[in-house]
C-alpha cells in the first residue's frame, strides 16, 4: 500500500506494549487493523526488515521492530547488508 502505513505500524508497535503482545499473540489480527496489502503484512509478520526497508521505510524504525521482538543486533547488521543465509 504504502511507505506510511509500513511505518505507521512499525511506529505503534514500538510505542506500546499493549500493541506489541496484541501482535506478538495474534499477528494476522493486529495488522488487520492496518492498510496494508498482503505482501506488506507478511513482511512485518516474518520480520522482512531488509524488504521493508526498501520499500522506503526509515531504518530506525525497522531496528527498533527488529529489536523489540527479542532478535540480536548482529543479525540485523547481517540482514540489512543482504548476509543472512
Amino acid at each position: 500500500m504504502s511507505r506510511n502505513s509500513l511505518e505507521k505500524v512499525l511506529y505503534d508497535l514500538s510505542t506500546s506494549g499493549a500493541n506489541k503482545k496484541m501482535f506478538a499473540g495474534d499477528p494476522t489480527k493486529f495488522l488487520s487493523r492496518y492498510q496494508l496489502d498482503d505482501e506488506e503484512k507478511a513482511m512485518v509478520a516474518g520480520y522482512k526488515v531488509r524488504e521493508i526497508a526498501d520499500r522506503g521505510v526509515n531504518t530506525m524504525l525497522t531496528w527498533g521492530f527488529w529489536l523489540q521482538s527479542g532478535k540480536e543486533n548482529h543479525d540485523y547488521l547481517k540482514v540489512m547488508k543482504r548476509e543472512e543465509a
